[in-house]
C-alpha cells in the first residue's frame, strides 16, 4: 500500500516521486529559481557563496564559524574568507564565544539584517511560472509542499 491508500503498482511511486523531484530541481536550480538567487545576489552585492552564508545568519543568534563550515560540508578556509567579505561589506561581523575564545562566532550586522531582509524578499517572490496554475492548484501545492517541508529533517543551522 503506498501512504494515499491506493496499492503500489510496480515502481510507479518511485518514478513519479523522481519526476517529481527533477521537476522541483528544475524550477529551483535550472530555471527561475536561479535567476532569481541571482537577482538577490545582485541586490545584496554578494557572490553566490556569500548570500548563501548571509542566508544562514542572524542578528541575535551567533553562528560559530565551524558550524557553517560543517553546513556547507568545506575547509574552515573558505567559510573564512566569506565571512570576510561579508565583513568588508558591513553585513557581518566575528565575535568571540562567551566561553572560548578560540571559537570565533559570526553574527548579522545591522545592514545585513537589511541585506538578508532583502534577499529573502526577491528569494520568496514567487516565480512567473506559477501563473499557469489556478487557485485551487496552487493552494494544494502549498499544502503538498508543506507537508514535505516537515517531513524533511531540518539542514539549516
Amino acid at each position: 500500500m503506498s501512504s494515499d491508500g491506493g496499492p503500489e503498482q510496480g515502481g510507479e511511486r518511485e518514478r513519479a516521486a523522481g519526476e517529481a523531484w527533477r521537476a522541483l530541481y528544475r524550477l529551483v536550480f535550472e530555471r527561475e529559481g536561479q535567476l532569481r538567487f541571482h537577482e538577490a545576489c545582485d541586490a545584496t552585492g554578494l557572490a553566490p557563496g556569500g548570500l548563501k552564508a548571509l542566508l544562514q545568519l542572524s542578528a541575535d543568534q551567533p553562528i560559530p564559524m565551524r558550524d557553517l563550515a560543517d553546513f556547507f560540508r568545506c575547509d574552515p578556509s573558505y567559510v573564512t574568507s566569506l565571512v570576510d567579505g561579508l565583513e568588508a561589506a558591513g553585513l557581518a561581523e566575528r565575535q568571540s564565544h562567551p566561553t572560548d575564545r578560540r571559537v570565533k562566532m559570526v553574527v548579522l550586522s545591522r545592514a545585513g539584517v537589511e541585506a538578508l531582509g532583502q534577499a529573502r524578499k526577491i528569494l520568496g517572490e514567487p516565480p512567473a511560472s506559477f501563473d499557469a496554475l489556478s487557485t485551487s492548484e496552487l493552494l494544494r501545492l502549498r499544502t503538498l509542499l508543506a507537508k514535505l517541508t516537515e517531513a524533511e529533517p531540518p539542514a539549516g543551522l
